[in-house]
């Protein structure tokens, strides 16, 4: 049978994607040490080993601070190459296309076992993930400002407090804006563990790219994608 080979994630994609990931994965664990923080030296849990390798709280905080950085200027890369590139703004949902919902309803069977993965239409990208990764860009969003409104505490007068400092008092104070900023993140790990398993799902049923395509940005088809013209342009 032959199959159709089509490009469809840039290289300013692919590259944020594999940069976004390393930042979320440094935030992570060390926000779960900053949350709980232990001292791990040669021999045992003290403070005065841990301090001899370096491995302090004040070394946590700065690489933890740094990838935040990383990660906020990956936002601001990400709206950029989508606001100039039309292939690379395909997470969007046409919700007032016909196709959509019906691409919406094909892949809820498919994930719920009741409709065969090779039935129904081929898409670039699938309703139901144009209808998540919104959202989930949502939760980035909501973690850059709680992060960055907790970050200018240590400084009331600096810009990152001027900023975003009135998250801190919208959200309830400090401890629940941490609490917040906590929950928050563990939604977007259990997303990213999900996004991870269905990737894997549909190479390993479809072997249509869907794996290596944040790597080479190509996708296999075979039959035309109904959104092909999504990226065309």
């Amino acid at each position: 049978m032959e199959v159709k080979r089509i490009y469809v994630f840039s290289p300013g994609l692919r590259l944020w994607h594999w940069v976004n990931f390393l930042s979320i994965l440094t935030l992570f664990i060390t926000g779960l040490y900053i949350g709980n923080p232990f001292f791990l030296g040669p021999t045992g849990y003290e403070a005065t080993y841990a301090y001899d390798k370096r491995i302090t709280m004040d070394f946590i905080r700065k690489v933890h601070f740094i990838a935040g950085y990383v990660f906020l200027s990956g936002f601001i890369f990400r709206v950029i190459i989508a606001l100039f590139s039309k292939r690379d703004r395909i997470f969007i949902p046409p919700l007032w296309r016909r196709d959509y919902w019906i691409g919406l309803k094909e892949v809820t069977l498919k994930y719920a076992l009741i409709m065969k993965d090779k039935e129904g239409s081929e898409y670039i990208r699938n309703a139901c993930a144009r209808t998540v990764y919104p959202l989930v860009y949502l939760l980035f969003l909501f973690m850059i400002i709680t992060g960055f409104a907790m970050y200018g505490m240590s400084k009331p007068d600096g810009f990152w407090a001027s900023l975003f400092g009135w998250v801190i008092w919208f959200l309830g104070g400090e401890f629940m804006a941490h609490m917040w900023h906590h929950w928050v993140a563990w939604i977007i790990i259990v997303f990213a563990i999900l996004h991870v398993y269905f990737v894997i799902r549909e190479e390993m049923i479809k072997r249509n790219g869907e794996l290596t395509s944040m790597f080479n940005g190509y996708k296999v088809f075979e039959k035309d994608p109904v959104d092909v013209e999504d990226i065309k342009g």
